[in-house]
């Protein structure tokens, strides 16, 4: 394999996905799509039984609207009790598929409910919960028949107004989207299960249960398969389920910015005698970083840009742990001390070329990492493209990206990070 001629960052034993956490605080606010079946509960039980600890809170008043959050008391009281790592918001079923209501009425609220939320938890990551279509779609006004829907020919018709409507607000503000309706029409579109109640509109417990496994994924960045709570639903209907979210999820997971919040950690060094400078690269989406590095002699630290003086020659191990609340990330490099001061990087087990380039990257990958995922990252840490290596020669293709700086992954336990130039 031809060695690269740019620096590659080695990570051992840890996945891209990394919360460095097992227990989370949850508040979800919504209303009766979210108390039916009391959903925060099943997403509880699923994390139980997946062996982490999630705290949660609700408040889920029957017809409410995001606008009615905004100045609801119980609500801006229980998210001004602050420590909340994640805030679940659910609009009112109709809303978004009313042009008037969407543009007027849900995204400046949910616009405003973000910034509320955080004011108060600094850390607070913001999901919108993607609802469902009604069973047979039809037309749909408010109350005095003013501002009405499109006439939905079926389910899927109005699932795709809701979905547009939430993915288009989640990219506006940079925030994750759970695409709980996208996992119902993928479901349906499947098989002749139903997962409506009886009024054709609200979910019966397998929709709850979809819904919740969908949001247990969104939250913890993990697939649901393998979790053994089943909300008193066969096995084999239950597994079938978690399969279908996880498709939904982790197949197109860079269109709900499931990794939006997930920093990126990497530096670079500078060596002069026996002291290392060290600059730090990493990026995030969100502004406050925090740092640690090990300088790989016993010495530590957690400014941003240090310099160490090691006291004898040697091959040292530099650790940084990049840090975003409950995210982390972790960058390793050796380099030489006392004697060529060059840093040594690991054999590549791919080639990547060319770089910079304009359209295209050529990836050649070892055997051994076939069936790998790769990914590749802006500079502001979001999760721009992503693939699985089949062949040994695979090309990745770029044009689609604008013109700037990007960071490839590699793997999944064992990780190699690239920066890429586009032109």
């Amino acid at each position: 394999m031809k060695k690269l001629l740019i620096a590659v960052t080695v990570t051992l034993g840890l996945s891209f996905v990394s919360i460095s956490q097992d227990t989370l605080n949850v508040l979800f606010i919504g209303n009766s799509y979210t108390s039916f079946n009391n959903l925060p509960l099943l997403v509880q039980n699923l994390s139980t039984s997946a062996g982490k600890t999630l705290n949660i809170d609700s408040n889920m008043p029957g017809g409410y609207l995001i606008s009615s959050h905004l100045n609801d008391a119980t609500t801006l009281s229980k998210i001004s009790q602050g420590n909340w790592d994640y805030v679940i918001l659910q609009e009112q079923s109709l809303i978004p598929t009313i042009d008037y209501y969407r543009y007027n009425d849900m995204y400046p609220a949910m616009t405003d409910l973000k910034s509320v939320i955080e004011q108060y938890n600094p850390c607070a990551k913001v999901i919108t919960y993607m609802t469902w279509g009604r069973r047979f779609g039809g037309q749909h006004c408010d109350p005095s028949g003013t501002y009405c829907s499109p006439v939905f020919a079926n389910f899927n018709h109005m699932q795709d107004s809701l979905t547009s409507a939430y993915l288009e607000i989640s990219e506006q503000l940079n925030i994750q989207c759970a695409p709980v309706g996208l996992t119902w029409q993928n479901i349906l579109n499947d098989t002749t299960l139903i997962l409506h109640s009886n009024d054709n509109s609200h979910p019966n417990i397998d929709g709850s249960y979809v819904a919740a496994l969908t949001i247990y994924s969104s939250i913890w960045k993990q697939p649901s398969n393998g979790i053994a709570f089943n909300a008193g639903l066969t096995q084999s209907r239950a597994l079938y389920y978690k399969q279908m979210s996880d498709n939904t999820i982790f197949n197109s997971q860079n269109d709900w910015n499931l990794l939006i919040n997930n920093p990126i950690a990497n530096f670079s060094d500078a060596i002069s005698g026996y002291t290392a400078t060290f600059t730090n690269l990493s990026t995030s989406i969100n502004n406050t970083l925090n740092y640690f590095w090990d300088f790989g002699d016993g010495n530590t630290s957690s400014i941003q840009n240090p310099s160490h003086t090691y006291t004898t020659s040697g091959t040292y191990t530099i650790t940084l742990i990049t840090s975003d609340c409950i995210f982390a990330d972790t960058s390793v490099y050796t380099i030489q001390i006392g004697t060529n001061s060059m840093k040594e990087t690991s054999d590549s087990e791919f080639d990547l070329y060319p770089n910079p380039t304009t359209k295209q990257l050529n990836l050649m990958v070892d055997s051994n990492l076939l069936g790998s995922v790769y990914t590749v990252y802006d500079n502001t840490g979001k999760l721009v493209l992503t693939g699985k290596i089949n062949t040994e020669n695979t090309s990745v293709e770029l044009g689609n990206l604008s013109a700037g700086l990007y960071l490839f992954r590699m793997g999944e336990n064992f990780t190699q990070t690239i920066k890429v130039i586009k032109e």
